[in-house]
């Protein structure tokens, strides 16, 4: 069965000590087997994909402090099928600080 791609939204990034946690809504496909996040340094030129498994929160790590990124998802089925990406989301990676943390709180 074919993986819808419209079920799957990013919905937050958050950034933290130069990483970013991306959460989504979960597809309701009965035979999925998990999510890919992609990651790149341009919008729809990824050039990273992270197998993160049957989550619907993900933390992307190794990312420069302070570079913006964008990313989108897939899901994928038991039988290896791959929706279409996600809508897109973009956010830059920043190293924790009590004031950044602040920041983040407010927002």
């Amino acid at each position: 069965m074919k993986i819808v791609a419209t079920a799957l939204i990013l919905l937050s990034v958050v950034a933290q000590a130069a990483e970013v946690r991306l959460a989504w809504d979960p597809n309701s496909e009965p035979d999925l087997a998990g999510y890919k996040v992609y990651v790149g340094d341009a919008s729809r030129a990824y050039t990273r994909t992270d197998n993160v498994g049957n989550v619907t929160m993900y933390t992307v790590v190794g990312l420069a402090h302070g570079k913006n990124y964008f990313f989108a998802a897939t899901a994928y089925d038991t039988s290896s099928n791959e929706s279409g990406f996600s809508n897109e989301v973009s956010g830059a990676a920043w190293h924790v600080t009590p004031e950044r943390v602040a920041e983040m709180e407010l927002r």
